[in-house]
């Protein structure tokens, strides 16, 4: 390529080499500006517009580094090639790295392939002006795009503080949130995200609600890494979908046939409709939910309903009964295993990861956990991975962490058993149960559905003064108990609170049937003595169960106070 105007500048203390560029590439079209030392050179650089420089390395004054090294500052996509004798390897390098294109060595008896070297650099250099051109305007496009792109978007550092904001953001937030963290300023969350989640060439999707507005986001998180491997910046895009979110929950609302109850959970009391709603937005949502309840309330059926209504419900559930797991095992239950990875290991086996692919991962009792696998557990699944025993294969599974617990998690960390960091990752969506004593108002459902599992024939009559025992008892088990209690009953006949006192006067067998107990048969007595006996039985029982006030015994034994008072004074019962 022979090019018009194109100006060549050639810096060597040889003046026979001056004269020999000057007259060679002035023949072919060139304009070429000779200099006798890097000095003078760098002068006329600065005077007139420069295409390419050819340069000696062995100069006095300023040597061919030095010309390199300054024009590497003013003008670093300026080709440049050195011209010199047989040099070191050392300068060599040297010269590449303070920016030359390429290196040729005297004598120069071949000018045909000089031409050559600065026609390829020359080349080179208008691909690099052209491509930069198309760069600097595809940015100033895209600026326009960004600036009116009706969603937010910004920029982090690898610490998470925010170094831009895309005016939509700013406008929303109604504030400038630089310099701050991301998840503090966007969503008034205090825990730390560890940059740890970011991974090369993963994008990161996590759905977060803002403690500002209440409303809810879908984050979409791309880290950026530079040829080292270090993070660099984090470019986010947040999407407000709090409005998609609401009617995902009111088609799952009016999907809902029966309030009274909701998959296999039972109950239609206020606190439980709250319950209800909670699990219908924590199944609208990929978040981590985590349940807190007391033994037997029913984490596992809360778990297994926000699972059937994700959209992972295709995928599979795995039951982790966290405080069930040896410490030695824990580790390969949850990672997995290859055959040989430790004495015992006859074949492979996937951990519970691993099986939780694409679905969800139930914790129960997840403050059983043991903290050096907190650690490991928190990176897996903040996208870092894990390997299984014995394998090298990083795993990386998609998966849903649903936690249950009956513990104060928080108090937990105040102890040290538990860490905050993994606290934070699994306390995104809480949701509480109540204990039975706290939903009276379910037990008489819950009663009739336990019966109901059974066949009509198999169940006893169930007495009001049963119901009422059933109604007023505390049940420290919960629900679990209500059903243990009640099987008891279908098999024995007997309803038996497992010899634990009441605390309501119902531990006598004759408030449980409704009545006292059948008096045992004598010979030489009548049937008249002993119906008179039990009648008696029962005033006194009911006297007693009403402190001993005439009114309330007769209406709760549905006859008038006169009757009442014949009776007690026919049967031998004095007035206290």
């Amino acid at each position: 390529m022979a090019a018009e105007q194109t100006t060549i500048l050639c810096i060597d203390d040889d003046a026979a080499i001056r004269q020999l560029v000057a007259q060679y590439f002035g023949a072919v079209g060139f304009q070429v500006v000779v200099a006798a030392d890097g000095e003078e050179g760098l002068q006329l650089f600065g005077r007139q517009a420069i295409d390419i420089v050819l340069v000696d390395l062995r100069m006095p004054k300023i040597d061919g580094f030095g010309v390199l090294a300054a024009l590497a500052g003013q003008a670093p996509d300026l080709p440049k090639l050195v011209i010199s004798g047989e040099g070191e390897m050392i300068d060599v390098i040297k010269a590449l790295q303070l920016g030359a294109w390429n290196y040729l060595t005297k004598p120069m008896d071949n000018m045909a392939l000089i031409r050559h070297a600065v026609e390829q650099a020359l080349e080179k250099a208008r691909l690099i002006r052209e491509n930069k051109a198309y760069q600097s305007g595809l940015e100033a496009k895209l600026g326009t795009i960004v600036d009116h792109f009706p969603g937010f978007l910004f920029s982090t550092d690898a610490t998470g503080v925010i170094s831009y904001m895309n005016p939509a953001l700013r406008h929303s937030l109604g504030q400038e949130a630089q310099g701050r963290t991301w998840w503090q300023a966007l969503f008034g969350l205090n825990q730390p995200w560890s940059a740890e989640r970011y991974q090369p060439d993963k994008t990161v999707h996590e759905e977060l609600q803002s403690q500002h507005d209440e409303r809810w986001y879908r984050l979409v998180q791309q880290p950026v890494f530079d040829s080292e491997g270090c993070l660099r910046e984090i470019q986010s895009l947040m999407l407000d979908i709090n409005e998609q979110r609401l009617q995902a929950m009111e088609m799952l609302r009016s999907s809902m046939a029966d309030r009274y109850k909701f998959g296999r959970i039972i109950g239609k009391s206020p606190v439980m409709q709250k319950v209800y709603e909670t699990i219908v937005g924590a199944a609208a949502s990929e978040a981590a939910v985590i349940i807190y309840g007391e033994s037997g309330t029913g984490k596992e059926l809360v778990a297994e309903s926000v699972h059937r209504l994700s959209r992972r419900k295709e995928r599979a559930l795995i039951y982790v009964n966290c405080g069930a797991i040896p410490e030695n095992l824990v580790e390969s239950e949850f990672f997995g295993h290859k055959k040989g990875a430790f004495t015992g290991a006859t074949s492979d086996k996937p951990g519970f990861l691993s099986q939780a692919d694409g679905g969800t991962l139930f914790l129960d009792e997840v403050g059983e956990i043991p903290l050096h696998m907190q650690v490991k557990l928190l990176r897996a699944i903040e996208g870092n991975g894990f390997t299984a025993l014995g394998d090298s294969e990083l795993q990386r599974p998609d998966l849903r962490i649903i936690a249950a617990t009956n513990r104060d998690l928080a108090a937990e960390v105040k102890k040290g058993s538990m860490r905050q960091d993994f606290l934070y990752r699994i306390h995104i969506i809480p949701i509480h149960l109540p204990p039975l004593r706290e939903r009276r108002d379910d037990i008489r459902l819950l009663v009739d559905h336990f019966l109901g599992q059974h066949e009509p024939e198999e169940v006893p009559v169930l007495s009001p003064a049963m119901r009422r025992a059933l109604q007023e008892y505390d049940w420290p088990g919960n629900v679990r108990e209500l059903q243990n209690t009640l099987h008891r009953f279908v098999t024995l006949g007997e309803l038996d609170f497992m010899g634990l006192d009441l605390g309501h006067g119902y531990g006598r067998q004759e408030d449980l049937v409704g009545g006292p107990a059948p008096p045992q048969l004598e010979e030489g007595r009548s049937l008249a003595d002993m119906l008179a006996q039990v009648e008696k039985d029962i005033l006194m029982a009911a006297l007693e169960r009403h402190n001993q006030h005439q009114g309330k015994t007769a209406k709760a034994l549905a006859i008038d106070r006169r009757t009442l008072y014949r009776k007690m004074k026919q049967l031998g019962i004095a007035k206290q």
